[in-house]
Formats: structure tokens, sequence, C-alpha cells
């Protein structure tokens, strides 16, 4: 889980870049029970950003799915 502030304004352009869908599986936010995230698409503690091309917008089954996978792969 990232400590890195990510400004609102910013977390709303991700959002609308992805069209209120996670960028993985393409779920929409409407239809999902608990709203979406703001991933590192490169995690931090390998050197990712925080800028707009190093974000996405993801739901929570797959943000946690693939911070599980990066954790087992580490």
């Amino acid at each position: 889980m990232s400590k890195t502030y990510i400004p609102a304004q910013l977390r709303r352009e991700i959002a609308e870049q992805a069209h209120g869908c996670c960028e993985y599986c393409l779920q929409p936010e409407l239809f999902s029970f608990s709203s979406h995230e703001i991933d590192h698409v490169i995690a931090e503690k390998h050197g990712g950003t925080t800028t707009a091309d190093n974000l996405a917008f993801a739901c929570k089954l797959c943000n946690t799915f693939k911070l599980a996978r990066e954790d087992t792969c580490s």
C-alpha cells in the first residue's frame, strides 16, 4: 500500500481517463461494491513514480490481487 499522497485532482484525472472503469478488468465503478482505487502500475518500491503515466484506476479485487502477486514474486 502506498504512503504517497495522491492529490484529488490527479485522482480525478486518472478516473476520467479510465472512463470510470477498472483498467485491468474493465468493471465500471458504478457496479462495484466498493470504490475503485488509484494503483501504481510500477510499485513505488520498484522505482515507480506517482505520476499520471504510472497510475491506474483499479477495482479493489484487481488491486488486491496485484498486491498479493507482487508480494509472492519479490
